[in-house]
């Protein structure tokens, strides 16, 4: 973690590699790599466990697989023992035996072909292993292992896009920093930061909204999104200082997609699940800590730090207690004091999930509205194999009883264009049209304060399945309480949360041991058995149901008589509840939400009607003679929205208003640019 906050300030980038910068850039490449520390005993370790002929008598070579390739990880070994050779606080600094561990190490690797089923390790993975120990051990690399090991590195060429442009670049980069080559050093270089670019909507990289995207328009966070991270700061610090620096309009984009997206994606030391990609993997693999999105919170814990020694911005020390919604990846999270709520949807514009290289065999749908709550952090942590993953929380799913297909790499939209989020100061909303697999829903999530509102409407399939929309499932800790009145659940109290049941659905509770294994997640992991107690809530909306619905609430920090009080005295109301609309008062009617899922009429006051002219989302803020009205259109493809509403106002900040009776017509002009659509606009109404 420290060469993350040790990184010290770039200058404006020139576009060529001089000759003093040669020694600058190998200089910079060890002091990155000499800030991570390596501890005698680890060093002592790997010696031991190495053989006669310098391979690791712990290492699998014969295997292939694509995904967790074991071989890799002998070349991972040999950056540490270089490390150390260098660190001259180390007790084997320049150790005849550890540089002989080393060389010998470098041949056996090179003298071998060692391979992966998965191209990905030929081009990217090994090269990229190879890279730092050539230059950290320069000095002790007798010429031929150096020829020979640059012949592997050979694999890589400047090719590709996003991420994997990145790692391609950089591996070239490496290779001819050793040969002294400033002509592909500069290609290298020029093209490592021209990937530093703000994309356009739902092409690969960073999103006008500081999401990111890889394998066509879907959110990657995590998995790619976490390397780019992580890659282009380890290139601003080895540029550092030298003529090829990267610009200070790079560096400002790296902090807005370091503070905008991905700060905000991390959770009491954990990375959002929703937010990793494909790549649900577990922490630990065969004892040892995994390399993977969930282990990475260390890169992000300073971030304040880290971009202060770039400049003298000032960054924030933490994520905003906020919702946030990131319109190019149809996903939104909710942050307070007590918790964290992420909800991940999909449309005809972004996709649900993928899966491939054996991973992700059950995220079918991940992508369908999932809604999590995080309070502690740890209450969905590797619960991936007992996760029963017909019933995500947030979810509206047949429960058919085949096998979950499994994805490709091209994954699925859902088949609605309506998707999308609204930031308002009291809170927020997420709302999308669900359209898959012969099922439709309408869903919204509703966050304000403490509580987390969900309505669903106009569910209905013709499969003879039951549906269920799953409010939670995750571990079960301690007692669960339910409240019941006339045989029907009226609220559940599991683990400080409060759920509150708004209509007449029916609910189920189910608490339990649930048995799995890590394989049906991963190929490459094993199919031992894991049993853990999960709870779960969830509404039956019975077999082959036509226009079904429901509404139910979290209460999110309550113990069982503080939500009782709550539930009393608190709540919001539902003013409409139907498969057009969804719409909830606030404050006593200070604030109203709405879903507009199709044109429709909300009866806002006692007789004050609003009508819809357009799909939308719209939040309503009580002002002392009008209204403040915010709106997005969720389906991105409108350039305005048109009401009306019961009495005479003056209309400031729309182009078009007339008053026609005892009604003012209006319209609210959208964001036209491709870059913004999705954002919100707003208008004030003020009375006559």
């Amino acid at each position: 973690m420290k060469k993350w906050i040790l990184i010290i300030a770039m200058v404006i980038s020139h576009q060529t590699i001089f000759s003093n910068d040669l020694d600058k850039l190998k200089q910079n490449v060890r002091d990155f790599y000499l800030l991570e520390k390596v501890s005698n005993a680890e060093v002592a370790h790997l010696l031991e466990g190495m053989k006669g002929d310098f391979s690791f008598g712990d290492i699998d070579y014969d295997m292939h697989r694509r995904s967790n390739w074991k071989p890799r990880e002998h070349l991972k070994r040999l950056i540490k023992l270089a490390i150390a050779y260098e660190d001259v606080n180390s007790d084997y600094y320049q150790q005849d035996h550890l540089a002989e561990a080393i060389v010998g190490g470098l041949n056996y690797w090179s003298y071998h072909d060692f391979y992966s089923d998965n191209w990905w390790h030929q081009e990217i993975g090994v090269p990229q292993s190879i890279g730092p120990t050539l230059i950290i051990c320069e000095k002790i690399i007798p010429d031929s292992t150096m020829v020979r090991s640059l012949k592997v590195m050979d694999k890589s060429k400047i090719k590709m896009t996003g991420q994997n442009k990145i790692w391609l670049s950089g591996n070239v980069f490496m290779r001819e920093l050793v040969r002294g080559n400033r002509g592909l050093m500069t290609a290298a270089a020029d093209t490592i930061k021209s990937v530093v670019v703000p994309s356009k909507p739902y092409e690969e990289g960073i999103q006008p909204d500081y999401s990111f995207h890889q394998h066509g328009p879907q959110p990657q966070l995590g998995n790619y999104g976490l390397h780019f991270a992580e890659d282009i700061v380890k290139w601003m610090f080895i540029f550092d200082k030298t003529g090829i620096a990267f610009s200070s309009e790079k560096v400002n984009l790296m902090r807005n997609f370091m503070f905008q997206a991905q700060q905000k994606v991390n959770y009491k030391g954990k990375y959002e699940l929703l937010a990793t990609g494909r790549q649900l993997f577990p922490e630990r693999v065969n004892g040892e800590k995994y390399r993977g999105p969930m282990s990475k919170y260390e890169l992000y814990k300073n971030l304040e730090r880290i971009f202060n020694l770039f400049d003298s911005h000032e960054n924030p020390t933490g994520p905003p207690k906020e919702y946030v919604y990131f319109r190019n990846s149809d996903y939104s999270l909710y942050r307070t004091d007590g918790f964290l709520s992420p909800v991940r949807m999909s449309s005809q514009r972004v996709i649900g999930a993928e899966a491939g290289n054996g991973e992700n065999l059950m995220g079918y749908h991940l992508g369908d509205g999932t809604n999590l709550i995080y309070r502690r952090g740890d209450e969905y942590h590797e619960i991936y194999p007992v996760w029963n993953w017909r019933k995500l929380p947030g979810t509206t799913t047949v429960q058919d009883t085949v096998p979950l297909p499994v994805l490709t790499w091209s994954g699925y939209r859902n088949g609605s264009h309506f998707t999308g989020g609204l930031q308002s100061d009291w809170g927020g909303i997420s709302a999308f049209e669900y359209r898959r697999d012969s099922l439709k829903a309408n869903k919204s999530y509703f966050f304000k304060d403490n509580t987390v509102y969900a309505l669903g409407s106009a569910i209905g399939t013709d499969r003879d399945f039951e549906v269920v929309t799953t409010i939670n499932q995750c571990y079960k800790k301690g007692p669960v309480i339910v409240k019941k009145k006339k045989g029907k659940i009226t609220s559940v109290w599991h683990d400080s949360i409060a759920y509150v049941n708004l209509g007449k659905q029916r609910l189920k509770v189910r608490q339990g041991i649930q048995t799995g294994n890590w394989k049906k997640i991963l190929t490459w992991q094993t199919d031992t058995l894991i049993s853990k107690e999960v709870f779960d809530l969830e509404v039956d909306h019975g077999i082959r149901p036509k226009n079904a619905k429901y509404a139910y609430v979290s209460m999110v920090g309550v113990t069982e008589k503080e939500a009782e009080k709550a539930i009393k005295k608190e709540l919001g109301r539902i003013l409409v509840h139907s498969g057009a609309v969804h719409a909830l008062s606030f404050d006593q009617g200070k604030n109203i939400a709405i879903s507009a899922f199709e044109p429709s009429e909300v009866l806002i006051g006692h007789k004050q009607q609003l009508k819809i002219n357009s799909p939308c989302l719209l939040s309503l803020h009580k002002l002392e003679k009008g209204w403040k009205i915010e709106a997005v259109d969720p389906t991105q493809m409108l350039e305005k929205l048109s009401f009306g509403i019961s009495g005479k106002y003056k209309v400031q900040g729309s182009q078009v208003s007339k008053i026609d009776g005892n009604v003012t017509y209006f319209e609210i002009a959208l964001p036209s640019e491709n870059d913004n659509k999705g954002m919100k606009a707003s208008v004030i109404l003020m009375l006559e």
